[in-house]
Formats: structure tokens, sequence, C-alpha cells
């Protein structure tokens, strides 16, 4: 999902002031399922999990839900915009850049710690749960 959403950015980045409207109504809503999923499926349950084991995993919750909270602030300004204005666009922009940091966090420091308290087979399990409540949601 990381991927797709990198794409996403880039694609209404590059794309005319007539263009960019349409591509982020199909983009924010695929950012509020990832959110979901995430929290249903990985921070909620590991938090538990690592709750005693891994100090950094057992606050991530939290941390996760601040970064969260101004990633929607800022999704709320876009959709206050023009998706034709400049300010719309430099919005997107900052939103791109702060998504880009939080997924370069999670990649490079929560998920090894996540596989180190689940192991690989509950990180399959938990990647095929989210795979079926991605489809069916998009159904």
């Amino acid at each position: 999902m990381h991927v797709e959403a990198k794409g996403a950015f880039e694609e209404i980045e590059s794309a005319s002031a007539e263009e960019r409207g349409d591509l982020w109504d199909k983009l924010e809503p695929q950012l509020a399922l990832h959110e979901d999923l995430e929290e249903r499926f990985v921070y909620d349950p590991v938090s538990r999990d690592a709750d005693g084991r891994d100090a950094v995993l057992a606050a991530w919750e939290e941390e996760h839900e601040a970064q969260v909270a101004e990633a929607e602030s800022v999704m709320a300004a876009i959709d206050a915009l023009e998706p034709t204005d400049d300010a719309w666009l430099s919005q997107v922009t900052a939103l791109h850049q702060t998504l880009e940091g939080h997924i370069a966090h999670e990649e490079n420091d929560i998920w090894p710690r996540i596989r180190d308290v689940w192991g690989v087979g509950r990180l399959e399990e938990v990647g095929e749960a989210m795979d079926r409540a991605k489809q069916a949601a998009k159904a």
C-alpha cells in the first residue's frame, strides 16, 4: 500500500491542475482505508503484544495516532481548497512529504520490531487478513 500511495502522490503532483482533483478523490479514501487497516490489524494488537517486550512498539500506537491526526488535519485543509489553486498543491506536497517520513520510519524502525515480536508466521497471517479486508472494502 505504501508503494501505491507514493505513486499516487507523484501522479497528482505531476498532473495538470484540472486532473488533480479526480486523482485526489481516488487517493484520499485509500489513505483512510490504509490507516484503518493498520490500526485494526497491526498497531492495536502489536502494542498489546509488545507491552513489556519492546517499549518503542508499546508506545508506537500513541505516536502513530498523533501522526495520523496531523495527516488528517492537512487532508482537511486540502479538501477546503480548490485543486486548481497553488495552495492546494502545496498542501498535497506537504502531506506527501509528511507521509514519506512516516513510511520510512515504519519500514526502517517499526516493522523490524514488529517482526521480532510477532515472527514471520504471524506477520504473514496479518498481511493476509489485511489483504482480505482491503478487498472487501473495495467491493
